[in-house]
């Protein structure tokens, strides 16, 4: 995808919230549409950070997986994962990442299984770290700025 596109949410979203939000008269409506305002600004101002929070999950489910199973790169690689150095495109990050993240599911329930404690809990903190990089908390204060 292009930096344009990020310009181009960045518009949207001003125009949302700075032009036609305040010409609504229902309040509701009004906080609608300066609700899906605040979410396109999300969008633009996250854009960036998605592909390198994507890089940056599939190494540390790739980590988590060499560390805490019995699997190898090879093993992870016949589920369709090549471990590679290259620049990707996000989409290929994304299926990467749904395979990593499918081979971190099912390898918890083996460690469930065996009552492996160090490995769940290192996957619990795997995916807390996981969760926190995909949050949208920061859309109650662009709603509250908007709204002022």
């Amino acid at each position: 995808m292009k930096p344009d596109i990020n310009i181009a949410l960045l518009n949207a979203a001003q125009e949302i919230i700075n032009r036609f939000s305040p010409l609504i008269d229902d309040e509701y409506e009004k906080s609608r549409l300066s609700s899906w305002g605040a979410i396109i600004l999300i969008s633009a101002m996250k854009f960036n950070d998605s592909s390198s929070s994507l890089n940056q999950e599939n190494a540390d489910i790739l980590e988590w997986l060499l560390k805490f199973t019995n699997l190898d790169e090879d093993d992870i690689s016949e589920y369709g994962y090549e471990v590679t150095s290259e620049i990707q495109d996000i989409s290929l990050m994304d299926t990467d990442n749904q395979i990593l993240r499918g081979l971190l599911d099912r390898q918890m329930i083996v460690l469930e299984g065996n009552g492996d404690t160090e490995g769940l809990k290192a996957s619990y903190t795997l995916m807390r770290a996981m969760h926190g990089r995909r949050k949208v908390s920061d859309l109650v204060g662009l709603l509250q700025q908007s709204e002022s």
